[in-house]
């Protein structure tokens, strides 16, 4: 799957890689991050993507849970690379 004009995406059932053809790079990613990031290049809002695409994911986890999570995640995709957007709030 071709996501943007910069990533290819190829996902299992146990996760999935994303090459970054800007820089070369590729990332292997579990099944969560894989679908945070699939989300995040989706929507407007990344972090609100990854949010929701995790309350899909997990519909039985409190508030608090899924923040955590997308926090986690939205962490990840950025300090790889994957991700430059800001966190909104």
């Amino acid at each position: 799957m071709l996501l943007g004009q910069h990533f290819l995406v190829h996902q299992w059932a146990d996760g999935c890689a994303v090459f970054d053809r800007r820089t070369g790079s590729t990332h292997a990613l579990d099944p969560q991050a894989g679908a945070g990031f699939v989300a995040a290049q989706a929507g407007d809002d990344p972090y609100r993507s990854i949010e929701a695409s995790f309350r899909s994911l997990h519909p039985e986890a409190s508030q608090d849970d899924l923040a955590a999570l997308a926090d986690a995640c939205f962490e990840r995709l950025k300090k790889s690379g994957l991700l430059e957007a800001e966190r909104s709030n």
